[in-house]
């Protein structure tokens, strides 16, 4: 009887047993889905919240009790007060079914032009009305709201223009607030319900008028929802399993039972029609649930099966432009929800610190998958992604073991490669106890044994192999033995078996050893690595080796043909495992989530925010099912996916620019940036940044950005994290572009494009080059003229001076042959007469002529020294001149009166030539009355005129018919004195009549000058 017991025990009780005790087993079913969240920390204003609606962008507005918030899936955004917008204090939104967003404030209504990025007030309040009225929803065009008065008011929504307006009689809420409608969530049929204390009536907005209003109803919520015209759902505070509907026709409340709600509180509940299906929520839990509101489908829960509203309650649940849910919490800030998600699954248990998996075996067949941890032993799930045991400790210790390897062998039975350990463990197919098996070694004691990385290279039904860092471990699973071999004494983490070969690296070098006698064949350098990681092999044979650096991509013989990096487009260099999928690409685990590497090189990505357990991932942590299935670990747990379920989303992109700054200033702050399509600006203004976002199926975040500046970047770059794009921008045109997608596209066609100008100072700009050129041009050829004039003229003063030296050359040989030549000749003929004369009269008179001539040569010689002594002389030199010629003239010819009288212009100034014509012909007009008129007076007279300056020389002698005679025979005639007038330039007259004496006048015209 014991031993029946014992086996009954063994066969039905303990399995029971251990099924009970099992953590993370789940009765309701669930579905994933991608969640994020947002609060205080990452810039919500505070975590109470009023409204929550979405523009035609879809930028997600939120109201709070102090302001107004936007949101574009990265950051919040305060919108201020402005005009259009004169007040931000506990708003509602409502958006209409053509898009255009409504916000009702203390005011009235404004209306955001999204166009232009800026408000217009389209309705004003009442003035007894001071709070925002509510709205109530859009019927047939109408958009209708209800003001504290109890005035249910209804605008176009088109014109914006009041088309009805009825008083309800309902109570006036403005200094009772507990009068405050509830408004239904649905209109149907022109009907809907509103909540006014505990009372529930029905309104017709077509016809304006109330239909029915129900007694009252003891603990009714504040939730309202209409099932048909009729009926309206509302749930019970006290009652947590079922929600109620009344019927206004029969004045009834029944009770809908939920199958499958908990018996804890109700709290809030809300009822949403979301991608055909009803969902409910209940507190902090989100569920699907059936059309008659009576039974849960399934709750749905994040990427780590948890609750979407965590540890806070659902208030308010709205969707966006694409069909992605939020969820308002109760202090808890914004749950999104994303609705297209990749079929990604996920294993962990709740506490993430439990969840470091660094070892995989996917057995399907048996419904289990089995993950090695670090710290916190072996967890056994099965396909539905619930944890069904877990082992913490081997027989015998207490401390937690990790295991870095797991193969099945063909009886069923589980071994186990433990760190640390020297000895393999064997873990029974039905998870019921451990038996070692020891490990034969040849190494000493303190250098055998399982190292901390683990990898699984090879199995069949004799054997497997296992390496752990530089050793192998060779199962034979007909003798039940393991053997371990030494093969490197370097950091090695990974190795692959490739044909007759195992490929593993170390210091730098590949090392090839034999697949059956562990025995080193050959080592190849191979640097630059950083370390290599992991390997795989593709079908054509080439061998893909993971490391720090990125991928290499080797022939059999270690050349490389190709090396991948983040240059190329890789998410990172960092290549933790790697594995084919039945199509033939290769998927990689690094520190920013999955890749997939397609055959042209692109890269579609995946992270955490597509459903992964964390972006990080461990070292050769990976296994591929018999079905395709394909398992990663990580830090946080272990994702799987069938890789041809992984595909590019191919929903529409609206990638927008959100914020543009110039100089590090928003240029663009009433502007609607998103619709700018070309900035200009001055030189000065050259420093730009961009933001940029793209709004479509995912969140933000899980798109790869990439910007190029057409002339400046020659490939497009990948934009990390969403980060602001930055640019120092000479003068010239650029055009600015971005795209966006869910793997790096190296041939993409830009999304959006912005024509950027910067306009080039003035003396840069074409037209100022091209008259600086014209002008230096013209410098150049006015200089060369100049220099050319001024070398003509230097060579034509110079020739002028040759000439006026010749001339004075000629002048003073003129003067001496026609003053001392003359003289001279007169003393030669003289002397001649004289030798030959014998009678003393005559030739005393000849001695006198000879005495004249010689006094007439010594005036002639010291009248030419004084004019070439200085270039200018004034008019009162002239005349002091003057005056010395005649003064001598009274001590020789004592039997005439000479007299010079009158005065000079002060400031005339006479060249050296025209002082010395002037001075010669006042000498030669006396001389010549001294010789021939026999005057008893000689006069020269100095006059300044207004014009002119006169020197007259008169006297009262003999006189001459100057009509018939004009001039002696003799030198130092009236010619001569001519002559010497027109050279200087002066008027000569010369008066002179038979017997009446004979005067000359010389007019020197002109005020100044010389």
């Amino acid at each position: 009887m014991t031993v029946t017991l014992l086996r009954l025990y063994k066969t039905i009780l303990l399995p029971v047993i251990l099924f009970l005790s099992c953590t993370g087993i789940q009765a309701q079913n669930i579905e994933r889905f991608n969640s994020f969240s947002y609060s205080v920390n990452e810039g919500l204003l505070q975590s109470t919240m009023g409204d929550i609606a979405f523009d035609k962008n879809n930028f997600c507005w939120l109201s709070f009790p102090n302001g107004i918030q936007k949101f574009d899936g990265k950051n919040f955004t305060l919108v201020p007060v402005q005009p259009g917008l004169p007040d931000d204090k506990l708003v509602y939104f409502f958006k209409c079914k053509n898009g255009e967003l409504l916000i009702s404030h203390s005011q009235g209504i404004s209306k955001y032009e999204i166009a232009a990025n800026k408000f217009v007030q389209v309705y004003k309040n009442e003035a007894s009305v001071e709070t925002p009225v509510l709205f109530m929803g859009e019927d047939d065009d109408i958009i209708y709201f209800y003001s504290e008065t109890g005035t249910i008011t209804g605008i176009s929504c088109h014109a914006f223009k009041v088309v009805k307006e009825s008083k309800t009689g309902f109570p006036d809420y403005s200094s009772n607030a507990d009068y405050r409608p509830k408004m239904s969530s649905n209109i149907i049929n022109h009907k809907m319900a509103l909540g006014i204390r505990s009372s529930v009536y029905l309104w017709d907005l077509q016809k304006e008028k109330l239909l029915y209003r129900s007694d009252s109803i003891p603990d009714i919520s504040t939730f309202l929802t209409l099932k048909t015209e009729s009926e309206v759902l509302y749930y019970n505070y006290k009652k947590n399993d079922a929600i109620y509907l009344y019927n206004f026709t029969t004045n009834k409340s029944d009770i809908l039972f939920i199958k499958g709600k908990d018996s804890k509180p109700m709290g809030r509940c809300n009822i949403y029609p979301w991608q055909h299906k009803v969902l409910i929520s209940f507190a902090n839990k989100l569920y699907e649930t059936d059309t008659t509101l009576t039974e849960l489908k399934s709750e749905l829960v994040n990427f780590q099966n948890q609750s979407l509203g965590g540890s806070s309650t659902i208030s308010r649940i709205a969707e966006d432009n694409f069909g992605n849910l939020y969820l308002l919490t109760i202090m808890g800030g914004i749950k999104k929800i994303i609705g297209n998600n990749y079929p990604i699954k996920y294993y962990g248990t709740e506490k993430s610190e439990y969840n470091y998996i660094f070892s995989i075996l996917p057995d399907k067949e048996n419904n289990r998958i089995l993950a090695g941890t670090t710290g916190n032993g072996l967890l056994v799930f099965d396909t539905l992604q619930r944890l069904i045991k877990h082992i913490k400790t081997l027989p015998g210790e207490s401390r937690t073991f990790a295991p870095n390897a797991i193969i099945k062998d063909k009886k069923g039975d589980y071994l186990l490669f433990v760190a640390g350990e020297k000895k393999v463990w064997r873990l029974n197919s039905d998870l019921s106890g451990f038996k070692a098996i020891p490990i034969s070694t040849s190494l000493p004691e303190n250098k055998s044994g399982i190292f901390y990385f683990g990898n699984f290279l090879f199995q069949n039904e004799k054997e497997a192999i296992i390496q752990s860092q530089g050793k192998l471990f060779k199962t034979n699973f007909a003798n039940n033995t393991v053997t371990e071999y030494q093969v490197t004494n370097g950091y090695t983490m990974g190795g692959l078996l490739y044909h007759s070969f195992i490929i593993t690296h170390t210091n730098d070098e590949l090392i090839y050893l034999d697949a059956e006698t562990f025995k080193e064949i050959k080592r190849l350098p191979f640097k630059n690595t950083g370390y290599v990681r992991c390997f795989a092999s593709d079908g054509p044979g080439n061998i893909y080796v993971g490391s720090n650096n990125g991928i290499f991509i080797i022939d059999s013989a270690g050349k490389i043909l190709q090396h991948l990096t983040k240059k190329n487009g890789l998410p990172d260099d960092c290549i933790y495992a790697m594995v084919f999928d039945n199509a033939g690409f290769l998927w990689c685990s690094t520190n920013k989530g999955l890749f997939k590497l397609n055959r042209d090189n692109s890269i579609l990505q995946l992270k955490k925010e597509d459903g992964l357990q964390e972006n990080e991932f461990n070292t050769n942590a990976v296994a591929k099912a018999a079905d395709g299935e394909i398992f990663f670990a990580g830090v946080n747990g272990i994702s799987s996916f069938y890789a041809d379920a992984i595909t590019n989303f191919k929903g529409k992109i609206n990638l927008l620019f959100t914020k543009i700054k110039v100089n590090n200033e928003e240029v663009f702050k009433d502007t609607a940036v998103w619709n700018i399509n070309r900035i200009d600006l001055p030189y000065n203004q050259n420093t730009l940044s961009f933001d940029f976002v793209a709004m479509a199926n995912n969140n933000p975040d899980q798109y790869i950005y990439q910007y190029k500046m057409e002339d400046i970047d020659e490939q497009w770059i990948q934009n990390n994290d969403m980060q602001t794009v930055r640019y120092f921008l000479l003068p010239g045109k650029y055009v600015f572009k971005i795209y966006a997608s869910r793997f790096f596209e190296k041939d993409a066609k830009p999304m959006k494009e912005i024509v950027i100008i910067i306009h080039p100072p003035f003396w840069k700009t074409w037209w100022f080059r091209t008259l600086l050129g014209i002008l230096v041009f013209s410098l150049m050829a006015f200089i060369i003229n100049q220099f050319n004039k001024r070398r003509y003229e230097r060579k034509l003063a110079q020739l002028e001076s040759e000439h006026k030296v010749r001339l004075e050359r000629e002048r003073i040989s003129r003067d001496l042959h026609d003053n001392i030549g003359a003289y001279a000749n007169a003393v030669l003929y003289n002397t001649e007469l004289l030798e030959n004369e014998k009678e003393e009269q005559l030739r005393e008179e000849l001695m006198k002529d000879l005495k004249y001539a010689s006094k007439d040569i010594i005036t002639s010689l010291r009248e030419t020294i004084w004019a070439l002594k200085k270039d200018n002389y004034s008019a009162e030199d002239c005349l002091l001149r003057i005056r010395n010629f005649v003064q001598p003239l009274n001590r020789y010819y004592q039997q005439i009166h000479f007299e010079v009288e009158g005065n000079v212009p002060p400031e005339k100034i006479l060249h050296y030539s025209r002082a010395l014509n002037l001075v010669r012909i006042v000498q030669e007009a006396v001389t010549n009355a001294i010789k021939h008129a026999d005057a008893k007076n000689i006069n020269i007279i100095s006059n300044t005129r207004e014009n002119f300056w006169e020197m007259v020389v008169t006297d009262d002698g003999k006189g001459f018919d100057h009509e018939t005679k004009p001039e002696t025979a003799q030198g130092n005639g009236l010619s001569n004195m001519k002559q010497r007038a027109a050279d200087a330039s002066f008027d000569l007259s010369i008066r002179s009549w038979q017997g009446s004496g004979t005067s000359i006048i010389i007019r020197i015209n002109g005020e100044k000058g010389i």
